[in-house]
């Protein structure tokens, strides 16, 4: 995986004005209740999932979750479709260094003028996530708790 800036740049960043990208797990230290509500309360992740069946291993859930980067003006739980990336800036791109992206980003392919391909699709993240199913639906519940007690 490697950054192509000149492409990124010629792009305008389509991509990341669409949507914010998706971690893999292997992008954090650690996999537990409290160092993801640590990084989620840091303010640029959010708690998204899918709907409806990928394949028969996750037929037996209801919403499969995963993280990515919040879209500008999310809230942390945002199961919404689209929206521009809260750290991508107009005149620099991503605001965070190639290394630190999230594996959804380090993977895309940037192709301009055709669509960017997509190495590390959200597929592909949901799946390596549904192992840490019950922190991330604790972690949901945990969001969900402290916005109605401020909402």
């Amino acid at each position: 995986m490697t950054e192509n800036k000149d492409v990124c740049k010629a792009c305008g960043g389509k991509c990341c004005q669409r949507m914010a990208c998706h971690f893999s797990p292997e992008d954090f230290e650690e996999i537990t209740f409290d160092s993801l509500r640590t990084e989620i309360e840091k303010g640029h992740i959010s708690i998204d999932w899918w709907y409806g069946d990928i394949d028969t291993v996750l037929d037996e859930l209801d919403d499969t979750y995963f993280l990515r980067i919040r879209n500008k003006g999310a809230p942390i739980i945002d199961p919404s479709w689209g929206g521009q990336c809260s750290l991508w800036n107009d005149k620099t791109g991503c605001t965070l260094p190639f290394e630190k992206r999230p594996k959804g980003a380090r993977a895309l392919v940037p192709r301009f003028p055709e669509n960017c391909i997509d190495g590390y699709s959200k597929v592909d993240g949901i799946k390596d996530w549904r192992k840490h199913y019950s922190i991330l639906k604790d972690l949901k519940q945990h969001f969900a708790q402290k916005e109605n007690q401020h909402g």
